[in-house]
């Protein structure tokens, strides 16, 4: 018991550090091009990893161990284009709007399962999704017009002038679709997979993809002599909304059931609206109340509908930018 315990607890912080770093990317997104902060958080990470990595022989290990071609192409979805969409929503949506809206991992992955692996989906499953798609798009539509940062600007799309709040949404919906790809994708990954290992390439990958994305954007590296102690907050969101949840998941996740990790999944968004309070980055307004309260039901009444045949899977983080 205690034991379980122990992974249970690694499990939760995990979902605490993404909770806690989504906030801390709004903030660094506001004085910050979020393609510059994406580079600034994968970059950080990893070399956070490197770091550890000389006190514990475990990690050290897994750097000899990256399964390259499996890492490569997951690490472009999670957390590469996950957390690039994300910083996009925190230029144009708020902490309440992103941390609901990314949530609907759940929904996206309940979707995937049975529309891929054939999974059935039970009449009160269909329910819940309705409601929790509904609950989103409450959510959304509230959040952008009540976004005094967004509200009454356009972004010019391809030559299309396109509501900015819109964009924010979309996008915060792109990081729950691609949390969604990537779960899909680690429930038919082979047990003898290093999942540390894995994690290390991803972050790698996803680094590379994000100096890529630097250079093709034209967009300028901020430094602490251009952007001042943003930039230091924008290592902080990489430290604990990357490498140290991915690390804590990691160790938890073999040793609990889908269940138990799908349950502390709900952690995310509660921790992400609360602390973004605390942190001057607003409470939720009007229809959003309506909004959560919908989508909070859903996604209890779809993980508390997983089959016990489920329960031995590994589920994936719906990562802040999941």
């Amino acid at each position: 018991m205690l034991r379980a315990n122990k992974y249970l607890i690694a499990m939760m912080l995990s979902m605490v550090g993404w909770g806690i770093g989504n906030p801390i990317g709004d903030i660094a997104v506001e004085f910050i091009d979020p393609v510059s902060v994406f580079v600034i958080e994968i970059v950080s990470g990893l070399i956070l990893f490197f770091v550890i990595s000389l006190a514990i022989p475990s990690l050290r290990t897994a750097i000899r161990q990256v399964p390259w071609k499996l890492a490569l192409p997951f690490g472009l979805i999670q957390p590469g284009l996950a957390y690039l969409l994300g910083n996009i929503g925190w230029q144009y949506g708020t902490v309440t709007t992103g941390a609901i809206l990314m949530s609907s991992e759940v929904i996206f992955l309940a979707l995937g399962g049975a529309i891929f692996l054939r999974e059935k989906l039970s009449v009160w499953s269909v329910i819940a999704l309705l409601v929790g798609v509904t609950g989103a798009i409450i959510v959304g539509i509230a959040g952008q017009s009540s976004n005094p940062e967004t509200a009454g600007q356009y972004v010019d799309v391809f030559g299309l002038s396109v509501s900015a709040g819109l964009i924010g949404a979309l996008a915060f919906l792109g990081v729950g679709l691609c949390g969604a790809i990537y779960g899909l994708l680690m429930r038919r990954l082979k047990s003898e997979v290093n999942t540390i290992a894995l994690t290390l390439g991803q972050m790698t990958s996803a680094s590379f993809f994000s100096i890529v994305v630097l250079i093709a954007t034209q967009t300028d590296l901020a430094t602490p002599q251009l952007v001042g102690n943003y930039f230091y907050v924008a290592v902080l969101a990489g430290v604990i909304g990357t490498t140290l949840p991915f690390l804590m998941f990691n160790y938890a996740a073999p040793k609990l059931t889908t269940k138990q990790t799908a349950l502390t999944l709900n952690i995310i968004p509660v921790v992400a609206i609360l602390f973004g309070a605390v942190l001057g980055r607003g409470l939720p307004v009007g229809a959003q109340y309506a909004g959560i309260v919908l989508v909070l039901i859903s996604l209890l009444a779809l993980e508390s509908g997983h089959d016990e045949e489920a329960d031995s899977e590994t589920a994936s983080p719906a990562f802040p930018k999941s």
